[in-house]
């Protein structure tokens, strides 16, 4: 099991410069890292340019970091009915000029006055099933993230069922213990559900319960991480799981503080 940090929030969002970003997660003793699957405000994957794809995984590979995931920020389900769906294919071809072996998708849904779920759904499950066409023969994996509230994945039956009606093995779930205990499920018990469905981790943290919560530093909240590492590792994970912040959560001290809360179980020195 590999432990990486999820730059999206601090070299896209506050455009950190890619190089120091790295090296500090690096020094701290990460792993690897997640990256944004687009640049800027764009939507497109097109926006990380290739000059931008270069500097990143030569970073990395310099630095001994693995890029383990690319994530996508527009919700797969809705996009379906606008004019510019979710580009998966090129997300695809965003981890092969990266390195990544994953790209991770949201899933959103219907809400109260959208299409209705079964039309959604079939969309859905088409959509993926073209995607994993072009992912599966360049051994790249999709997984979706995750279950949430009005999503089509709102319960972790309902991602069996898709992951049933998709039906590849190049098809998974992004484990976000955080969402799943803010919707009162224990983490622990969906990973046993999961199993080898989970191909991925993101670990951020809160203290509240829905619908009113407030996202903290991994180790600064509710979340019993020791207990969730111990259930990736009872079910056989052997991925990355990634330390996920925000804007409004300083760098540095993301850095420092989850790599903290986390690498003791995961028995790494701190």
């Amino acid at each position: 099991m590999r432990l990486a940090f999820y730059t999206y929030s601090y070299t896209d969002r506050l455009d950190m410069p890619i190089e120091p970003a790295l090296e500090k997660i690096a020094a701290t003793g990460y792993d690897g890292i997640d990256i944004s699957g687009t640049h800027g405000p764009s939507a497109d994957p097109q926006s990380v340019t290739p000059e931008l794809r270069t500097l990143t995984r030569a970073t990395a590979d310099r630095l001994g970091l693995t890029v383990e995931a690319i994530i996508t920020h527009a919700s797969l389900a809705n996009s379906l009915y606008t004019d510019e769906p979710l580009d998966l294919k090129g997300s695809v071809d965003l981890a092969i000029d990266t390195g990544a072996p994953l790209v991770v998708f949201h899933m959103g849904g219907p809400g109260e006055d959208g299409p209705p779920r079964e039309d959604m759904w079939r969309r859905v499950v088409d959509y993926l099933k073209a995607a994993l066409d072009h992912a599966a023969p360049r051994n790249i994996k999709l997984a979706v993230d995750g279950v949430w509230h009005g999503w089509l994945t709102d319960t972790p039956a309902a991602f069996l069922q898709l992951h049933d009606e998709v039906g590849s093995d190049y098809f998974g779930v992004n484990f976000d213990p955080c969402y799943l205990a803010l919707r009162n499920y224990d983490p622990v018990a969906v990973a046993q559900q999961w199993q080898h469905r989970i191909f991925h981790a993101h670990l951020k943290d809160h203290v509240g319960t829905y619908p009113e919560w407030d996202h903290k530093i991994p180790g600064q909240g509710d979340i019993d991480y020791p207990r969730i590492v111990r259930g990736l590792q009872d079910i056989g994970f052997s991925e990355a799981i990634s330390i996920e912040t925000f804007v409004t959560m300083d760098f540095d001290e993301a850095c420092a503080v989850g790599y903290t809360a986390l690498a003791p179980s995961m028995g790494k020195t701190t």
